[in-house]
């Protein structure tokens, strides 16, 4: 089980602003723990006036002072608060955004974390972090105002201060073991829910295909094996809840009689004042009330932790391949000429590529064609910087692609995807995620065919984009995708399979757009569609990790039978690309 320190020093590891405040939260805390202490002090006055037979005036005094301490004690309290609420937003933000930047710059995290888990600490235990901040120094301040009590006790009598200290401290211990076994079985229903959750996430990102295919009844035996998993911890979890609150709480009530039992003797033999009496046992309350709390603020701290080791695991998390440093080179004159010399990649101890070369020149179109694993995608992933290459060179513009600046990069080169990616916002609102300028924003709906179907929307190009409610086709959505690239102003735009899944009218007008971008861009694509390799000016064949054929449309085609098939093949038809790769028509250029 994590201590509480070690959860705050993790949080001052991944949030290191603002100490001070956490400074003034613990002394603002304290403070008020202090402060509880006096209020007991002017009622023994109170009771001494009454008993006593003083003059009853001094009454108003021991009043007065009464609203002074309840007055200091709020003020401490109203100061906590807002030291509290400046701290709540301060993390919550910040480690949220650093999240986000660090989930997005280590994309392979998704192959060893499940969504579910990362949305999830994204979303709710950054929520946590004040919280446990706040219930450590609630923790530490309760266990100060305990000391004091005791420390009190002992100033009227000694014998009754160990009979409270012995008390109290059987209760904690016994209240703190408790306390590790709570956490431990909440870390275990944490964790079902993550798989609960992930499940619950995958089902409704691809809610048509599990309707289609019937996959309803295996995704709830999943997910009712993972509830069952989630029930046996719970269950554990509540058993010692149980304990918590109706059996360990006895052990302070037969501890407070025989208490009360001693103190009654000593006020029957006359060795202790009633107002000693009303203050010892007002202040005994308070070390059960204390108690509990502090326990409280423990247990809390220690089941946080679960959610602070989240946020540090994701944060920690790094792999070689996804961080690449950029160079120092801002040159922003790109022309946009592409070439991999001899490039070799590796991943997992697998080859994925070896020897590629070729050339993409502006104004030209490169296909990138090949069977499925050719590792026609790991030639986009590298251009994108997803990965170091481990031999050869990619050169932009003659200078490698590692050396310029992370702004100048990622002006120059942007791309589409294979299925659209747009956002749950409206449309203006997703283009101005590249470009804000509502004329720029026109001009690339213009551009692709997109601007007047935007217009005769219902709110024009306001329309929010929404799963629910779809005003756009997938196809709208292919076009949409590439305006926005379109504005990013790179020179070099890569395209990914960006016809599969359209229909037969759309991926013609993509071809279109495609052809008419090449006028002002460097297009590099990845497409198994015969009438996009048909456009393009360049082909390069891969299989297995190696280029097999590359050069002009006509040249690579004219060597094997399969041009005069590509001349009258259907839409996106495979047999062309798994045949040409084995086509003996084609040869290396290299050799």
């Amino acid at each position: 089980m994590r201590h509480s320190g070690e959860a705050i020093r993790d949080i001052f590891d991944f949030a290191p602003g603002d100490k001070i405040k956490v400074a003034q939260l613990f002394v603002t805390q304290l403070l008020y723990n202090l402060s509880c202490l006096l209020p007991p002090i002017a009622t023994s006055g109170i009771v001494s006036v009454i008993t006593t037979s003083q003059d009853f005036k001094v009454i108003y005094f021991y009043v007065i002072l009464y609203l002074i301490f309840i007055i200091i004690q709020f003020g401490m309290r109203y100061l906590n608060y807002r030291t509290y609420n400046i701290l709540a937003n301060y993390y919550y933000s910040y480690v949220q955004q650093q999240l986000f930047e660090h989930v997005s710059n280590n994309d392979s995290i998704l192959e060893k974390l499940s969504k579910g888990k990362i949305t999830d600490t994204c979303s709710e235990d950054v929520a946590y972090i004040i919280q446990t901040v706040d219930a450590a120094s609630s923790a530490l301040a309760g266990l100060i105002q305990l000391l004091m009590i005791i420390v009190i006790f002992a100033s009227h009598n000694i014998l009754i201060a160990l009979i409270a200290l012995a008390i109290d401290g059987l209760y904690v211990y016994a209240m703190n073991k408790n306390s590790q076994m709570i956490a431990k079985y909440y870390e275990g229903t944490r964790k079902y829910q993550d798989k609960i959750i992930d499940i619950l996430n995958q089902m409704l990102g691809n809610l048509k295909q599990v309707k289609t295919l019937n996959m309803m009844p295996n995704l709830t035996k999943k997910l009712d094996k993972n509830r069952n998993s989630y029930d046996i911890q719970y269950d554990k979890k509540r058993t010692y809840y149980d304990s918590r609150y109706c059996k360990l709480p006895l052990i302070v009530y037969i501890g407070k009689i025989l208490l009360y039992i001693q103190l009654a003797y000593y006020v029957y033999h006359g060795t202790m004042t009633i107002d000693t009496l009303v203050l010892l046992i007002s202040y005994f309350e308070m070390v059960i009330d204390t108690s509990d709390t502090t326990l409280e603020h423990l247990l809390n701290v220690t089941n946080y932790a679960v959610r602070i080791t989240r946020i540090k695991h994701i944060l920690n998390f790094s792999n070689e391949t996804s961080e690449i440093d950029f160079g120092d080179i801002e040159n922003d004159y790109i022309n946009g000429i592409v070439t991999f010399d001899n490039v070799s990649f590796e991943t997992h101890d697998k080859q994925i590529l070896k020897n590629v070369s070729f050339k993409a020149m502006p104004n030209e179109i490169t296909a990138i064609v090949g069977k499925p694993g050719s590792g026609k995608t790991t030639i986009i992933n590298l251009l994108y910087r997803l990965y170091r290459i481990k031999s050869g060179s990619i050169m932009i513009d003659d200078e490698s692609a590692y050396n310029y600046t992370k702004k100048v990069y990622s002006s120059n080169v942007s791309g589409v995807f294979q299925k659209a990616f747009v956002f749950k916002m409206s449309i203006k609102d997703n283009l101005a995620l590249v470009d804000n300028n509502l004329k720029h924003q026109q001009a690339a709906l213009r551009r692709v065919g997109l601007l007047k179907e935007i217009e005769h929307l219902p709110y024009g190009i306001n329309t929010i984009i929404d799963e629910e409610n779809p005003l756009l086709t997938d196809g709208q959505l292919q076009k949409l995708a590439i305006a926005r690239a379109i504005l990013s102003r790179a020179e070099i735009l890569l395209f990914d399979e960006v016809t599969s899944s359209v229909d037969p009218d759309t991926m013609h007008d993509i071809v279109n757009i495609i052809k008419d971008l090449k006028e002002d861009h460097t297009i590099i694509i990845i497409t198994h569609n015969p009438e996009l390799m048909k456009a393009a000016d360049q082909i390069v064949v891969l299989s297995n990790g190696k280029v097999v054929a590359k050069g002009k449309n006509k040249e690579v085609f004219a060597k094997s039978a399969l041009y005069r098939e590509l001349q009258t093949a259907h839409f996106n038809q495979p047999s062309i690309i798994e045949t040409v790769n084995d086509s003996p028509g084609y040869t290396d250029p290299n050799k």
